[in-house]
């Protein structure tokens, strides 16, 4: 096995974390060099340090968790990493129920959401975003 291998399949990790599907989509989000990002993540090129924190920086992931597999970073935020907590946050932003919402209602509705998810994955989120803001709306209304 190349010796870069591990490094790439964490690279690759943090990547999918962030939510780009392919290594293309992260290069030309970021303006990185397509065949440079790919040699990198498939292992066939060697990541050097300034390399390693440019995409974790991008990537918003651990340099030391690409690089060796040990976070130094707190991983989890009520139950979920980072990249879950992100996403579990902006679904909840770009519904049509939050602009209405008071903040705090959101903030506790982020956490029961993070509570789910980590108990039962992320199936049937909308129908619980939908039941929430229901239900907050009905309270105040």
């Amino acid at each position: 096995m190349n010796e870069y291998m591990e490094i790439a399949d964490r690279l690759r990790d943090a990547r999918l974390a962030a939510g780009f599907r392919s290594a293309a989509e992260a290069a030309a989000s970021f303006g990185w060099t397509g065949s440079t990002y790919a040699a990198h993540e498939n292992g066939t090129r060697g990541c050097k340090p300034a390399d390693i924190k440019k995409y974790a920086d991008a990537f918003q992931a651990d340099p030391c968790f690409i690089t060796f597999g040990t976070n130094t970073k707190n991983p989890v935020i009520s139950g979920l990493s980072d990249g879950g907590l992100k996403e579990v946050i902006t679904f909840v932003l770009s519904h049509e129920g939050a602009a209405a919402a008071n903040p705090r209602d959101i903030a506790d509705l982020v956490i029961d959401i993070c509570d789910y998810v980590r108990q039962s994955g992320d199936g049937g989120l909308q129908n619980v975003v939908d039941f929430a803001f229901h239900r907050r709306a009905a309270r105040s209304g």
